[in-house]
């Protein structure tokens, strides 16, 4: 018979860590690791750059929709067999998508990968519900750290498989094998938790959610195809916006909403929210177009016209920065040397200086490998720090609500950061069909802009934020208390 969660061993507790850990690197690996191999992807299939950004955006689309879903799921069945459960999706997908002959093929495998977006939040709610009264300081930091060591291994694979298809097939597999033996080893060491049978779905809110995003996405390919007079595009945006409109009702009125706007209004929780869109933007920004930077050819006055090694070496810095920053957010939370929100605060002005040296340092490698170590750093750093953060600002009870909010959020924030960003460059191209450099500088420019404002939310974040019931259950049900202070 399985432990209560209370008497776990030390060795199981770190065991389960590694398994979340490592959950937390395969959606890392799925969404960061695939971005660095775009080019190759566009190259395989003979697919225009806006096309290809689907194989990301609307990978990040479908994670926003499952998000909740997972969340919804871990409440009823218990966050062990849902994460298991997750992972044998994501290791099928990835086998399909290895063997695709076709960007169609490809494509479908990757919307299912979506699912691997209810990781993160099923790993911090496995951190607080199966390992009661400890602190998750160092626990968050290790699941930060993840995220870099998985996009880096994705990275390393473009070194390792070359260019070409060999590039992305082989970093699926890689994720594929990997997603089985975390399915396995979380079989063994993952501990239970308990199961609400009350909790149910908010099918229409979902997919009022899935259609709101699927118009505004498709909206910005279409003015990348058709220029900024689309009247497609137009009349998606009108669609879109409308769409906002009725999710807003609807969720007002729903018992179980899949997005709670009554903890979207909080000041704790707004703030949180903004710095993970804005966040979330830049970060898959730096991580789409700083290989496609380095792939164009030199002729463009940008380029370099980067082979799998060089790719590497622009790229890694962002990984191994992301790990470091992911340790060093844990360690200076808890030796008491920095608050999470000051970690916080730091993470957002990182993550605004990487698009403005990518601008200042278009062209050179080491530009590049700066920005890219800036976004990385800012990424470690911000994911322990935004865990706690959560957990903090919470409502008693509502604590999944929140970081499944904010995780979808973050995807949003990504995945209108990739389309807009393809959008841009394809109104204006240079000789050779590539995008000239002005339209290189007006996406760098807008994205530290959107980072700066990031800046602001994190520092309107208050300095004391409310405190949850320490043994209070993770739910994505209703909130129940409203926030207090504390002194």
């Amino acid at each position: 018979m399985r432990k209560a969660p209370g008497r776990t061993p030390a060795g199981t507790r770190r065991a389960a860590l590694g398994v979340l850990a490592g959950a937390c690197g395969l959606f890392s690996l799925l969404q960061l690791g695939v971005a660095t191999l775009l080019p190759q992807i566009q190259h395989a299939f003979g697919v225009s750059g806006t096309d290809a950004a689907w194989i990301v955006s609307g990978h990040l689309l479908v994670g926003c929709v499952a998000t909740p879903v997972v969340g919804r799921l871990g409440d009823l069945y218990g966050r062990r067999v849902v994460l298991v459960a997750v992972l044998a999706v994501v290791a099928v997908a990835a086998v399909v998508a290895a063997a695709a002959q076709s960007f169609t093929v490809l494509l479908v495998a990757r919307l299912v990968q979506g699912v691997a977006a209810g990781l993160f939040p099923l790993a911090i709610g496995l951190l607080r519900e199966g390992f009661p009264g400890r602190s998750l300081a160092g626990p968050s930091g290790v699941l930060s750290a993840a995220f870099g060591t998985g996009g880096g291994i994705g990275i390393l694979l473009v070194g390792v498989f070359g260019d070409g298809a060999a590039a992305f097939r082989g970093l699926f597999v890689t994720a594929g094998v990997l997603a089985v033996v975390l399915l396995l080893a979380g079989l063994a060491v993952l501990p239970e938790t308990p199961r609400r049978a009350g909790t149910r779905v908010d099918i229409p809110g979902l997919l009022l959610l899935s259609a709101v995003s699927a118009c505004l996405l498709l909206a910005l390919s279409q003015y990348g195809r058709e220029g900024i007079g689309s009247a497609t595009g137009a009349l998606l945006l009108l669609a879109g916006a409308a769409g906002c409109v009725l999710l807003v009702q609807v969720e007002r009125r729903s018992a179980q909403p899949a997005i709670d706007t009554r903890l979207l209004g909080r000041r704790p929780i707004w703030t949180l929210n903004v710095v993970s869109l804005l966040t979330g933007l830049v970060m898959f920004q730096t991580g789409i177009l700083a290989p496609v930077l380095a792939d164009a050819p030199r002729s463009t006055g940008y380029g370099l016209s980067a082979d799998g090694a060089l790719t590497v070496l622009v790229m890694l810095p962002m990984q191994v920065a992301a790990v470091t920053g992911g340790l060093l957010s844990g360690w200076l939370r808890q030796s008491g040397r920095m608050t999470a929100r000051a970690v916080m605060i730091t993470s957002t002005v990182l993550f605004a200086a990487s698009p403005a040296v990518f601008g200042l340092m278009t062209g050179t490698a080491a530009g590049l490998a700066l920005g890219t170590a800036l976004t990385g750093l800012g990424t470690g750093l911000l994911g322990g720090a935004m865990a706690e953060l959560l957990t903090l600002a919470s409502p008693s009870g509502s604590t999944g609500v929140t970081v499944g909010i904010n995780s979808v959020l973050r995807n949003l924030g990504g995945s209108f950061g990739v389309q807009v960003s393809f959008m841009v460059l394809a109104v204006t191209t240079s000789t050779g069909g590539y995008p000239a450099v002005s339209s290189y500088t007006a996406v760098f420019v807008g994205a530290t802009v959107l980072a700066a404002a990031g800046i602001a939310a994190a520092l309107a974040f208050p300095r004391t934020a409310g405190q949850p019931e320490a043994e209070g259950p993770i739910s994505s049900g209703q909130v129940t208390r409203p926030i207090r202070p504390t002194t």
